[in-house]
C-alpha cells in the first residue's frame, strides 16, 4: 500500500457525500450479462421480536442468481443501485466539489461471485471533500432515496431490529475482501467499513430525531480529536477465532433540528493506529459491538439524545463500503474488491466453522 497518507485532524462532516474506490485508470469493466432492475420490498413497522436464531447464512456475495453487471455513479447520476439476491449495491455520489470529473462503479461477476468497487477522479474541485461512498447495503436503503423500504432481505434474519432485540441474539458478520488505498498525496483519511444507522423512529422520518452511526473500521487511515478505549472481542481473522484488540471512540456531528446530536461509534479492528487490515477475511460479532455500544451510551458527553433508552432505538441498516476524502486538485483513485460476505444469526457460542460463508 506504500507508506500511509497524514491522518485526518477534526471531525468529517456527517455522510452526505462520501470518497470512493477507484483503481488504476485500467479498470477491468466486467461485460453485463444482463440487467438487474432493483426490485424493493414494502415493509411496514416490525411485526414482532427478531425471527429466532438459526445458523445458516445470509449469504449477500457470492449473490446466487444475480447476473454479471455494473453500475457507475456521478454526478449525474447519483445513485444507481443493483439487485443482488440478498440486499443491493450502491454506487453513491453525493456533494461532488465543482470542476471534479470522473465517477464510481461497482461491478458483480457471477462467474467468480466477487464484487470489485472503484473510484476514479481525476482534478478534484479545490474544496476537495468527501463526496461518495460505494457499499452493499442490508435493510432499509436509505442513501439511495428510499427511506421507507427494505430491500431483498432473508426471513432468517431483517432489519429492523431494536438495539435490545439485536443484543439478546448471537449476530455476526464475516467478510473476505482486498483494499487498494488511495495514494497518500490524495487523501485527507479513507476507510473499509461495516457501517450501521440506527434511529429514535422508523424510516422514512429518519432524522426526525437523533440517530447513532456504528462503524467497524476494517482498514482504514483516520484519526479524530477524542478519546479511544481499548477494547477486546472474539473476532475471526483467517480463519481463526480468538480474543482480538479493538479499540473504540466516540464523536457527535453537531445538532439535529437544533436539539438532539447525532452521535459515531467507531470501532478500529487492531487498535486505532494499526489501520486496521489491508487484505484478508475478518467476521465480528454485530450482538457484542451493539451491546457495547449500549453500555458506553450513558457516558457520552457530547449529545442531547436519549442514553437509558437506547436499547429501543431501530436498526436500520447496514453498509459495506468505503468512504474516502479526497483534497482539491487531486487524482483520485483507488478499489477494493469482497469475495465473499454474509451475515449469521447464531443459536449458541460461535465457532470458526460456524462463521464460514456459504
Amino acid at each position: 500500500m506504500g507508506a500511509p497518507p497524514a491522518p485526518l485532524v477534526g471531525p468529517r462532516p456527517l455522510r452526505r457525500g462520501w470518497p470512493i474506490v477507484v483503481g488504476p485508470i485500467l479498470v477491468a469493466v466486467i461485460v453485463v450479462v444482463g440487467y438487474v432492475a432493483l426490485v424493493q420490498s414494502p415493509k411496514g413497522t416490525p411485526s414482532g421480536p427478531a425471527p429466532p436464531a438459526t445458523g445458516s447464512a445470509i449469504e449477500l456475495l457470492p449473490s446466487p442468481g444475480t447476473p454479471s453487471a455494473c453500475i457507475v455513479g456521478s454526478p449525474g447520476v447519483p445513485r444507481p443501485t443493483l439487485a443482488l439476491s440478498e440486499g443491493v449495491l450502491q454506487a453513491n455520489t453525493y456533494d461532488v466539489p465543482s470542476g471534479t470529473s470522473g465517477h464510481v462503479g461497482m461491478c458483480y461477476d457471477a462467474a467468480s461471485g466477487s464484487m470489485f468497487a472503484y473510484a476514479n477522479w481525476s482534478r478534484v474541485g479545490p474544496a476537495g471533500g468527501w463526496f461518495s461512498y460505494p457499499q452493499v447495503t442490508y435493510g432499509v436503503n436509505f442513501w439511495a432515496g428510499a427511506e421507507s423500504t427494505y430491500t431483498n432481505q432473508s426471513p432468517l434474519w431483517e432489519l429492523p431490529q431494536t438495539v435490545s432485540e439485536a443484543t439478546a441474539e448471537n449476530v455476526w458478520f464475516t467478510t473476505s475482501f482486498a483494499l487498494r488505498a488511495p495514494g497518500p498525496s490524495d487523501v485527507t483519511g479513507y476507510d473499509l467499513s461495516l457501517d450501521e444507522y440506527l434511529t429514535e423512529s422508523l424510516p422514512p422520518v429518519f432524522e426526525v430525531g437523533p440517530f447513532v452511526e456504528v462503524e467497524l473500521f476494517l482498514a482504514h487511515n483516520i484519526s479524530y480529536p477524542y478519546h479511544w478505549i481499548h477494547w477486546q472481542m472474539p473476532t475471526l481473522v483467517n480463519s481463526t477465532l480468538a480474543i482480538e484488540p479493538w479499540d473504540v471512540g466516540y464523536w457527535c456531528h453537531g445538532t439535529d433540528n437544533s436539539s438532539n446530536a447525532n452521535i459515531s461509534f467507531d470501532f478500529s479492528y487492531g487498535g486505532q493506529s494499526t489501520h486496521g487490515l489491508a487484505a484478508g477475511e475478518l467476521g465480528v460479532n454485530l450482538s457484542a459491538v451493539m451491546a457495547e455500544v449500549e453500555s458506553l451510551m450513558p457516558g457520552t458527553t457530547c449529545w442531547n439524545g436519549p442514553t437509558g433508552g437506547f436499547g429501543g432505538f431501530y436498526w436500520d441498516e447496514a453498509n459495506l463500503g468505503s468512504e474516502d476524502g479526497a483534497v482539491g486538485g487531486a487524482d483520485f483513485n483507488y478499489n477494493w474488491t469482497v469475495e465473499e460476505y454474509c451475515i449469521h444469526a447464531l443459536p449458541r457460542a460461535a465457532s470458526s466453522e460456524d462463521l464460514a460463508c456459504a
